[in-house]
């Protein structure tokens, strides 16, 4: 710990000097320390997060790296300064992990990562690395002993192409993160009928918060070319919009949980077999009539056979008042394996495992609001009785379903009964 705040300390005092000896600004001073405060926070709070007894290391490991790489970005200013920007073509690809470590930690929801998965994503930081070593190199030859970055460098169209591979690189991460995010979304609610305590809002974070820093580096970059002068304090605000952001990762990044942490009734393995089955049939949908595999086409008389079984534990049994039901437990329930009840779902009654029990949960939720024996039931007690387990749940599921809450469709109900 001491000889990397020993290199902190002399790159601060580097970074603090401009060719003519002179000292910086107060803002970029002050930015400088905003900085290098953020890597220095980025790296524990990483460490910690790995490290953390109750941490999931196969999924913590990506965030953990995410953490770290950003912050290695944010220290960026100041190795220049140090090493000369002759030599920082061993740096250059460091932008480029950060949007395959964010991906990989989102698919670490729902699969193991394996190095024979992860390793082609950083593939292009390793092409990355030669072509900005063959660039400085050439670059470097043109202007022999220049201490500091020429702006001739920064406009040459070779070097202003070989930076814009990283924004192309990055939203492309961005799309793809987004997308696993939103199909993990989706398989979840085919496997939970409660998903309150699966808090994927952290998650939309840190993938917004990711494009943000995109942005931001895409604006800045032209300002940079352009005014070359500013260079140092440009780089320096680029870098500063990304500490709060890494502050924020790493808080919530400790708190986070993953499904099996949460549910201790269920299986890391089950859950991402489970996951995966969902979205093999999902991207089956459209060939599934044609389809022969038994987990993607099942017999219409054994779906109504399976359709009547779930009506009947919906209305004889009431099992959606059990709050943490999944969709293991009503496969269990109805003997079969949770593929056919899923195809079940989204074939014959073409709704989600999600849907189909809060719905019920609903119409509970609307007959005990109605029900004279109950008009002196507390709102949160009827929603404990339908099978909710909060009242924010059963407040935002229920307007979901009805378009109004529980409170709002009692009171609009009591107003049209008559007198």
């Amino acid at each position: 710990m001491y000889s990397f705040l020993s290199l902190i300390r002399a790159a601060y005092f580097q970074f603090t000097q401009n060719q003519d000896m002179h000292i910086l600004t107060i803002s970029e001073n002050i930015l400088s320390f905003v900085c290098g405060f953020g890597v220095l926070q980025g790296v524990l709070l990483a460490a910690f997060i790995y490290f953390h007894p109750k941490s999931d290391k196969s999924v913590n490991i990506f965030l953990a790296l995410y953490i770290i790489c950003t912050s290695a970005i944010i220290s960026l200013p100041f190795i220049m300064k140090l090493i000369g920007w002759q030599n920082t073509y061993f740096v250059q690809p460091i932008p480029l992990l950060g949007g395959p470590l964010l991906y990989l930690y989102l698919r670490s929801f729902k699969e193991p990562i394996t190095f024979r998965k992860a390793a082609p994503h950083f593939a292009i930081a390793v092409l990355y690395f030669f072509l900005t070593y063959w660039n400085i190199s050439r670059l470097d030859k043109q202007y022999p002993g220049s201490e500091n970055l020429p702006a001739e460098v920064l406009r040459s169209p070779v070097t202003i192409f070989i930076q814009y591979i990283k924004p192309v690189q990055h939203i492309l991460y961005y799309f793809l993160s987004r997308k696993t995010l939103l199909s993990y979304q989706r398989s979840i609610r085919h496997l939970f009928s409660e998903t309150s305590n699966i808090d994927l809002q952290w998650a939309r974070f840190l993938v917004n918060g990711y494009l943000v820093l995109v942005l931001a580096f895409v604006v800045i970059f032209p300002l940079m070319v352009s005014f070359p002068q500013s260079f140092n304090l440009l780089l320096l605000i680029n870098m500063a919009i990304a500490t709060p952001y890494i502050y924020i990762a790493t808080y919530k990044g400790i708190l986070q949980h993953t499904i099996w942490q949460l549910r201790t009734n269920i299986r890391k393995e089950d859950v991402q077999e489970q996951i995966q089955e969902v979205e093999k049939n999902e991207v089956a949908q459209p060939a599934i009539t044609k389809a022969k595999n038994e987990k993607t086409l099942l017999p219409g008389d054994k779906i109504e056979e399976l359709i009547k079984k779930i009506d009947y534990l919906m209305q004889k049994e009431k099992i959606y008042q059990e709050t943490e039901l999944t969709l293991q437990q009503l496969a269990d329930k109805l003997n079969v394996p949770p593929y056919q009840v899923s195809v079940t779902l989204n074939e014959g009654m073409k709704k989600s495992f999600y849907d189909v029990i809060n719905g019920h949960r609903v119409e509970e939720a609307k007959r005990l609001l109605l029900d004279s024996k109950s008009k002196n039931y507390t709102i949160l007690s009827i929603g404990f009785e339908a099978g909710f387990n909060s009242k924010t749940t059963f407040n935002t599921v229920f307007k979901k379903f009805t378009g109004f809450t529980p409170t709002e469709f009692r009171d609009k109900q009591t107003t049209l009964a008559p007198a």
